[in-house]
């Protein structure tokens, strides 16, 4: 009888989701990947973890339960790989016996025998492996079929320093090259989403695993010369204020930190119910083929959550925005992931600021040593691996308060001799050629005033502050 659940680690799964991605293209192209599908098998059969997994008998459990999964919900059966599987397993008598158990769903005949292969210690496992995955290429030659994903790894708290970055980008890099990446994102995107993000009239002629494919190679070609910037707590809890706050300016280009950016919270954005916050964003200017010259600038933006993978993020989310949104109107107020991308261009508003007025963070460079540079421009990284810190301007990291004490309205302030009060942190719609307001003329830049006290210096603060208005 099959297993309600088999727990495996993200190492196991990742293992098998390589595994699977050499074998398909083994399949399209044997002559030429033949040796790299068999030293993928032989480490596969080899490598692991005992306490992060990995082993070449938790991969090959893993493995046997997706094409159970696979057989159940797409009618998509192992016999159907008979003749791959010949010439995988050939006279291997004890493999064909564990592929015999399997088929007839005996689950427990088939785990004693991996354990007995794993204890063997020859290549029966190896050939077990090389079978499994072979099987999987033939019955989902690309990759999407959705199957059933175990994870018993949870993600720790998020932590992140300004030193990270770097490095996260590296791995992210590496893990957008992978064969097994374009898959896992053809079959966990729609078509519908995948054709939104690249419209049929743009990129003609392209199926649901080619478009999969075009988002990862632009995310990796996005990183490869984007500017890092990591916000502390006090700039994300700020920035998440802000983004709850109708944005009436339009986007400007100038209010966008660099052509291309990669960005990390110190703090997670709780953006919508049910979901994984908001940890970190990338951006470049989106320029398909074919688009106007005149048409307006726009920026592609991949949204990232926290999970337990290596670097430990992974995207939720693509957005585009182009100069002249006017957030508070392209956005709904409801939670969703639209207050995700405002909370990154709130972010670029503070990062920007002083571009267009007075300046409200501050912000220090962290450089990356000159060896690690070097490694990165072998694997095409053309940044110099700098991480900016951005960091409230003038005063100490407060404690992130939430998004919802504000109603977007600041409260007003007037004048009052017998104390000093605070003036909450707000934004405003400031008018840069004020000469022009009258006939329309002038330019608006979205500004953050950061909370400051108002009255006499030489009087005690007030407890309470009543605001009267004439009529």
């Amino acid at each position: 009888m099959f297993p309600g659940v088999f727990v495996a680690t993200q190492a196991t799964a990742n293992a098998w989701r390589h595994l699977t991605a050499v074998a398909r293209a083994f399949q399209r192209n044997p002559a030429l990947e033949a040796d790299r599908y068999a030293r993928t098998i032989k480490q596969t059969a080899t490598g692991g973890d005992a306490d992060k997994g990995g082993r070449g008998s938790e991969v090959a459990l893993f493995g046997a339960q997706q094409l159970i999964q696979v057989e159940e919900e797409h009618g998509r059966y192992i016999e159907e790989a008979a003749p791959a599987l010949a010439e995988l397993v050939e006279n291997d008598r004890d493999v064909w016996a564990a592929l015999e158990d399997l088929t007839r769903h005996d689950w427990k005949a088939f785990e004693r025998k991996v354990a007995t292969f794993e204890r063997a210690g020859g290549m029966s496992l190896a050939t077990l492996l090389g079978a499994l995955s072979g099987a999987a290429a033939v019955l989902d030659p690309d990759g999407t079929l959705p199957t059933l994903t175990l994870d018993g790894t949870e993600a720790a708290p998020w932590s992140a320093r300004p030193r990270q970055v770097a490095e996260w980008r590296r791995q992210l890099m590496a893990r957008l090259e992978a064969p097994e990446t374009a898959e896992g994102t053809a079959r966990e995107l729609t078509e519908e989403h995948l054709t939104a993000v690249f419209p049929p009239e743009l990129f003609p002629g392209l199926d649901h695993v080619a478009r999969a494919r075009l988002l990862c190679e632009q995310e990796r070609d996005r990183l490869r010369s984007a500017r890092m910037y990591y916000a502390d707590a006090d700039t994300t809890a700020v920035a998440t204020r802000k983004a709850a706050r109708p944005r009436k300016s339009p986007l400007d280009p100038q209010r966008v930190p660099s052509a291309a950016g990669f960005l990390v919270l110190d703090q997670p954005v709780d953006y919508a119910p049910g979901m994984a916050p908001l940890v970190a964003a990338s951006w470049s200017v989106w320029q398909p083929p074919g688009l106007s010259e005149d048409a307006l600038t726009t920026w592609s933006l991949t949204l990232y959550a926290h999970t337990a993978a290596t670097p430990p993020l992974a995207p939720v989310g693509f957005e585009r925005l182009s100069a002249g949104d006017v957030l508070a109107e392209k956005y709904a107020a409801a939670e969703n992931g639209d207050f995700a991308a405002r909370a990154v261009v709130a972010c670029w508003d503070l990062i920007t600021q002083e571009r267009v007025g007075k300046a409200v963070v501050e912000v220090a460079e962290e450089k990356r040593k000159p060896v690690k540079v070097r490694a990165d421009r072998r694997r095409g990284i053309t940044d110099d691996g700098t991480v900016r810190l951005v960091t409230i301007r003038g005063r100490q990291a407060s404690v992130p308060r939430s998004r919802k004490e504000t109603n977007g309205a600041p409260e007003a302030s007037r004048r009052y001799d017998r104390g000093r009060w605070w003036v909450e942190e707000h934004s405003r719609d400031h008018c840069m050629n004020p000469g022009l307001h009258s006939s329309g003329g002038c330019t608006h830049q979205d500004i953050t005033i950061l909370d400051y006290p108002k009255g006499p210096a030489d009087k005690p603060f007030l407890d309470t502050v009543y605001v009267v208005r004439g009529d």
